[in-house]
């Protein structure tokens, strides 16, 4: 399944809020890495481009998306390393009218791996 490169921030968007959980703390370098180690399973994020230097692994899309979900407030970005999740209501309720339901379904999925691999519990 792919998707047009102009979604790609709403994409992003949707991997962080639609299984996340309120007040759930989540520093923002482990966001880039284990969506950069997603790339290789979900092709829906084929379009984010990172730079890694030695074990830091940075994408300018993701910190722009961060900045757009706290400007939103659907995050609250704490020393400029955690990422707090707030009221996501009414970004799932955008995220669900902009995409059909197989994409949707799929952006869906793709954020319960990407909480799961936050964890330590996914297998993939």
């Amino acid at each position: 399944m792919t998707f047009p490169h102009a979604y790609l921030s709403e994409i992003v968007s949707g991997i962080l809020v639609l299984a996340a959980r309120g007040g759930e703390q989540v520093p923002v370098p482990k966001i880039h890495s284990v969506l950069y180690a997603m790339r290789s399973s979900e092709k829906i994020l084929a379009g984010l481009f990172f730079s890694i230097t030695g074990a830091i692994c940075f994408s300018r899309q993701i910190e722009i998306v961060l900045k757009d979900l706290a400007a939103q407030g659907v995050l609250h970005l704490e020393e400029g390393s955690i990422a707090v999740v707030k009221n996501a209501k009414a970004m799932r309720a955008h995220l669900y009218r902009m995409f059909p339901g197989s994409q949707y379904k799929h952006i869906r999925r793709a954020s319960r791996h990407f909480y799961r691999s936050l964890q330590g519990m996914d297998v993939r």
